[in-house]
């Protein structure tokens, strides 16, 4: 009866430590928001062999005056030449007019990140991002 209690305990530990591990890399589903409208969801999966994502972008169609924002539309892609790390991700995808863009996440705790366009003129590579939130391990 000793040794089974070990082996539950051993076990138990092990789950824990699993349990942290999923909860302090980047895999799961993640959105970002900016004055109560989503801007982007990333679902990012990693297995051991490699890492798979998607990404859903939305369109944010305001009035002239700033009024009445709303989401018009959404494009959404495979997330594309993926680098993962536990706590940093760049991927790239492709726009309707063929041209690539590129990301960055990185994990700031586990239930939030930033995202960073790190490609484009208009890039801010190494501005503050637009924070991400953890909505599904």
């Amino acid at each position: 009866m000793r040794s089974a209690s070990k082996y539950l305990v051993a076990a138990w530990l092990l789950s824990v430590s699993l349990a942290g591990y999923g909860q302090s890399s980047l895999s799961g589903k993640w959105r970002g928001t900016e004055n109560n409208l989503p801007i982007v969801d990333l679902t990012i999966e990693k297995s051991v062999s490699e890492a798979t994502g998607a990404a859903v972008f939305y369109i944010i169609k305001r009035n002239p005056d700033g009024s009445n924002a709303h989401v018009d539309g959404q494009a959404m892609g495979p997330m594309e030449s993926l680098n993962y790390e536990p706590k940093k991700l760049t991927f790239n995808m492709h726009r309707a007019d063929g041209s690539l863009v590129s990301f960055r996440v990185e994990l700031t705790d586990p239930d939030h990140a930033r995202l960073f366009r790190t490609s484009d003129h208009d890039a801010d590579a190494e501005g503050s991002g637009l924070p991400l939130v953890r909505v599904n391990p």
